[in-house]
């Protein structure tokens, strides 16, 4: 199983940003397409309504004050009074054929001459409005329409003074419906697409004071990483000069004052009392070198000085003598000294959890420079752990974890219970 670092502080931000940003473009190309979807379909309706209302106009105030005898009759002169005023009527408009049948289906007026006196079967029965069809090609009433053409059909029923019924009928190409739904629909395109523009611009600025928030809650939580840090390591230097100023210097005294009594004792011929001195003596020195140890893991050597393979090799010795130790340690004269410190505190903390909880026979370190990052990674074959499952006793890992990213690296943790642990850090070179 893998524990990967925390990333790049921009990538945080990028990644946040993103978060909010997509299912708002998302949000806002869906409602696009609904207000399309939807203005499309009122523009349709509207231009629908629109023929309706030319239909019923003319039935109104050209058609019904004309209904004559000798309109019924086909009188030459009524026929020619109607046409006169259909085409003052419906000059520069789109529609394109009327018709004007009787009761008893026969047309008795129509623009196209060549129907005025036949006889069809009447269309479907209609209400008192006006109701809209697709023409039927296959009709014979139809067959002088143009057959390349979409027809739609309004209908409206008329009743005359005397109580005749007759069937008002308007046809208008289709194309010409869709030319007057697109008219409508572009009415609406400009305050649509305001209305996109605006959203994106504050959906955008929303983005960007967001991307802002993050950054510095980002460099606040940065800036105390690093106090914090900072100040880990000053109560390191204090416990190590303490330590080395005062329990180490009396236990190194203590050691040769005992090494002295050993000698006088065994020279007076106590050999059991000189026995024990020199144990002790052992002892105190056994002692001093363990704390000399913990002084270098507490507070290490200058790295400027010393180097940083050198610091990491001391940390190794540190392991005992059951712990097979295999490096690869490599000085990169190209490390800042923050990027070096960086790297020692990972090497350290790694380090530490091997003797603290891995139980390894073996460890393998190496530090290299892989293109224009430097690379540190520590393996060990102990018991490993599950990175899924977070430890209290985890908390230097989590707080390396978060001193690399702060520094645009990346750490990550590759562990499986009962088969090793594998530490990897990549910092890029300045």
């Amino acid at each position: 199983m893998t524990q990967r670092g925390s990333d790049n502080p921009r990538m945080i931000v990028r990644r946040e940003v993103l978060r909010f940003a997509v299912p708002g473009v998302v949000g806002m190309v869906l409602l696009a397409l609904a207000s399309l979807a939807i203005s499309a379909a009122v523009a349709r309706q509207q231009s629908v309504s629109d023929a309706r209302t030319t239909t019923e106009w003319l039935a109104r105030t050209v058609v019904e004050p004309r209904i004559d005898a000798g309109l019924r009759t086909g009188r030459p002169a009524r026929i020619a009074e109607l046409d006169a005023a259909f085409s003052a009527s419906v000059r520069g408009s789109d529609v394109r054929a009327v018709r004007l049948w009787n009761e008893d289906g026969v047309i008795i007026y129509a623009n196209d001459p060549r129907l005025i006196g036949e006889q069809f079967a009447m269309p479907a029965e209609t209400t008192d409005a006006p109701e809209q069809a697709i023409a039927d090609p296959n009709r014979p009433e139809n067959r002088y329409l143009d057959p390349g053409a979409n027809w739609v059909q309004v209908s409206l029923p008329l009743v005359s003074e005397d109580g005749s019924r007759y069937l008002f009928q308007v046809s208008k190409e289709q194309d010409t419906l869709r030319q007057d739904a697109r008219s409508v629909w572009m009415a609406f395109a400009p305050l649509l697409a305001g209305s996109m523009v605006l959203l994106a611009a504050l959906l955008g600025l929303l983005a960007i004071r967001m991307a802002r928030r993050i950054s510095d809650e980002l460099r606040t939580r940065e800036g105390l990483l690093r106090s914090a840090m900072d100040a880990s390591e000053l109560e390191r230097r204090r416990i190590a000069a303490d330590l080395h100023d005062g329990t180490v210097q009396q236990l190194a005294g203590v050691s040769y004052a005992l090494a002295g009594m050993a000698a006088r004792a065994n020279a007076s011929g106590d050999a059991d009392s000189a026995q024990r001195l020199s144990d002790a003596a052992g002892a105190s020195r056994t002692s001093v070198r363990e704390l000399r140890t913990l002084l270098v893991d507490i507070y290490p050597p200058n790295l400027e000085t010393s180097g940083l393979a050198p610091a990491i090799a001391t940390l190794l010795d540190g392991l005992g003598p059951d712990v097979e130790v295999d490096s690869d340690l490599r000085e990169l004269s190209d490390l800042d000294s923050g990027t070096r410190t960086v790297l020692y505190r990972v090497a350290r903390e790694a380090i530490a959890n091997v003797c603290k909880h891995a139980g390894a026979s073996r460890v393998a370190v190496q530090l290299r420079q892989a293109d224009a990052h430097a690379v540190l990674s520590i393996e060990d074959d102990g018991c490993g752990f599950d990175p899924a499952v977070e430890r209290a006793d985890h908390l230097g890992l989590r707080l390396v974890r978060d001193l690399v990213a702060s520094v645009g690296g990346h750490l990550t943790v590759d562990s499986v219970l009962g088969e090793g642990t594998l530490v990897t850090v990549r910092l890029e070179l300045p």
